[in-house]
């Protein structure tokens, strides 16, 4: 799912999802868990423009299946994703 939020709400996006829960990856993506195990997980990812952040956020249900690939389980809509984007809204204020 999708959310634009303006980016004079949250000012620095990296700092302002570290503050919900979300970690840096590699990748340059981010997570956070949703229970004390590597999955399930949120994942976003977002990108800057010039007055909006565009987040996309999906449910990891579990790791790659195989090596090199980052196809997965998940979620893409529903319930849950639903409901952590309304607490990022209620974060930012939107």
């Amino acid at each position: 799912m999708t959310l634009d939020i303006p980016i004079s709400q949250i000012g620095n996006p990296t700092v302002f999802f570290s503050r919900l829960g979300y970690h840096h990856e590699p990748n340059g993506s981010f997570a956070k868990r949703v229970s004390g195990m590597p999955f399930p997980r949120y994942h976003l990812y977002f990108e800057v423009g010039t007055d909006m952040v565009r987040v996309n956020l999906h449910l990891d249900a579990k790791k790659p299946s195989y090596q090199g690939t980052s196809a997965h389980a998940g979620e893409y809509d529903g319930e849950v994703v639903e409901m952590e984007l309304t607490r990022i809204k209620q974060y930012a204020g939107v």
